[in-house]
């Protein structure tokens, strides 16, 4: 049996990088699927914000069989090169058998 990998990827940033880190997130968003054409990005964040100002932000990226070691280095380095967050804490899970 095949499990498909989901990747998880999540940070946080302050209300004022709000507009400018959306923008960066769509740029790389927008270059990551025309490399991987069917690489679906789910873009969220909590609803509220934290004392302290802060958003926090998640990514999910799915693809058909799953998304590879590959592309998991891809977006590491995509993110970086776009300016985004560094501090991004990367989980990935997998269907329950």
């Amino acid at each position: 049996m095949q499990t498909a990998t989901t990747l998880f990827v999540y940070y946080k940033i302050t209300t004022a990088q709000h507009v400018t880190t959306l923008h960066l997130l769509r740029l790389m968003a927008q270059n990551l699927k025309a490399q991987y054409r069917d690489l679906e990005i789910e873009m969220m964040q909590r609803p509220e914000v934290s004392s302290d100002g802060l958003e926090t932000w998640m990514e999910v990226y799915r693809y058909p069989g799953g998304v590879t070691s590959e592309m998991i280095a891809k977006i590491a380095t995509s993110a970086q090169e776009s300016g985004l967050p560094l501090a991004r804490k990367v989980e990935i899970f997998i269907p329950l058998v």
